[in-house]
């Protein structure tokens, strides 16, 4: 089963002048219109929490991932409601930053942990249908994080991230049902740095990874764009990607398909949302919203069909939800009533879609608390 995971986005603090601008809520400029999605109450009261990753079985099973106050945090959809699971957390600080379920008692949790505050290294829990258990999984060098994680099979599962310092070289780890392994991917340019955000497995068998690239400018500094590789067999092979616009930087953040020939990719170029699609022959930028004084950044996709992808992300600090038929985008509106919010994956099941990310509430303190959005209006 083929599954959608966001990538892990890393706290940033906020000057002064930004948090009092944030003060004032922030909503979808769509919120006055009515929403197809209601939102689930997350069974996580803390504080200082949010989901990065949602993973559906069925309309009965699933699982949404994250962290609170950084340690990893796990629920469980049971289609009424969802409930937290106990999880282990092994280190002074850990995240899961992606999810797949294969079934309701075989399920992957990727990413990162801290040890003792101090350098990173690679975290990969499995759930058996009883308990969550930390899998062994290699680090390559100081700093390695895993963003995703796609399952076709209990014996073909791939994970996805960046190792390093600044992020510089990719990481691509393969269960094969005994063992994790380290896959060689494209290597980062030289000089240069290169992230891996999202992954997905055609039923095929086809690997997508996406991300970014970037080449080092003179005299210091990079150039961001947006990267994708695929592996068939054999070794991986990087994809050509459309051009964006030069000026800004263009980064890739998950992936989705349905089938060899039908691929979604989104992100964001600039301030500009970035969604593309692959037709089985090349990648093409899809159109997306643009929305004047706001910036878009999309972190997940759901594939239904070749002419139908939902997107999510956020709107310059608020909620954002869009749904493309190939060669139009239209944002369909979500809740608001919270400060600040964003939305980080995306699964769906028949005609129910699922979302999952943080809001805030606290004009205060700004501190997040997860989300969950359900939308079953077909």
């Amino acid at each position: 089963m083929t599954t959608d995971t966001a990538p892990r986005t890393r706290r940033v603090a906020l000057a002064a002048a930004s948090a009092i601008a944030a003060t004032a809520a922030l909503t979808s400029t769509a919120s006055a219109a009515t929403t197809p999605w209601t939102i689930v109450p997350s069974a996580n009261a803390a504080t200082d929490t949010e989901f990065r990753a949602v993973s559906m079985v069925d309309n009965t099973h699933g699982f949404a991932v994250g962290d609170a106050a950084g340690k990893a945090v796990v629920e469980t959809w049971n289609g009424n409601a969802w409930s937290l699971m106990t999880t282990p957390s092994p280190d002074s600080a850990d995240f899961l930053n992606g999810v797949a379920a294969i079934s309701p008692t075989d399920a992957w949790a990727v990413g990162t942990a801290f040890v003792n505050n101090g350098p990173q290294k690679t975290l990969i829990e499995h759930f058996d249908g009883t308990k969550w258990m930390v899998v062994p999984s290699p680090s390559i060098g100081v700093n390695s994080a895993l963003n995703a994680v796609a399952a076709r099979a209990s014996d073909d599962v791939w994970a996805v991230g960046q190792d390093g310092v600044n992020e510089s070289k990719p990481i691509i780890e393969h269960w094969n049902g005994t063992a994790w392994t380290v896959v060689q991917g494209v290597p980062a340019p030289n000089n240069g740095i290169e992230f891996l955000k999202g992954v997905t497995i055609t039923p095929d068998g086809t690997v997508w990874a996406v991300g970014t690239v970037g080449r080092a400018l003179a005299p210091e500094g990079f150039r961001l764009t947006a990267f994708i590789e695929r592996y068939t067999g054999g070794t991986w092979q990087s994809v050509p990607v459309p051009a964006t616009n030069p000026s800004f930087s263009a980064n890739l953040n998950a992936v989705s398909a349905t089938s060899a020939n039908d691929v979604w990719a989104v992100g964001s170029t600039g301030s500009q949302a970035l969604a593309e699609h692959w037709n089985g022959t090349a990648w093409t930028i899809v159109p997306t919203p643009a929305v004047t004084g706001k910036s878009i950044v999309l972190k997940g996709v759901k594939a239904i069909a070749p002419n139908d992808a939902w997107f999510v992300g956020d709107q310059s600090l608020a909620t954002f939800s869009a749904r493309s038929d190939g060669t139009t985008t239209t944002i369909t509106p979500t809740p608001s009533g919270s400060q600040r919010g964003d939305l980080s994956g995306v699964a769906a099941v028949d005609h129910t879609r699922y979302a999952v990310g943080s809001q805030t509430n606290d004009a205060t303190t700004f501190r997040k608390q997860t989300l969950a959005l359900i939308d079953n209006a077909g």
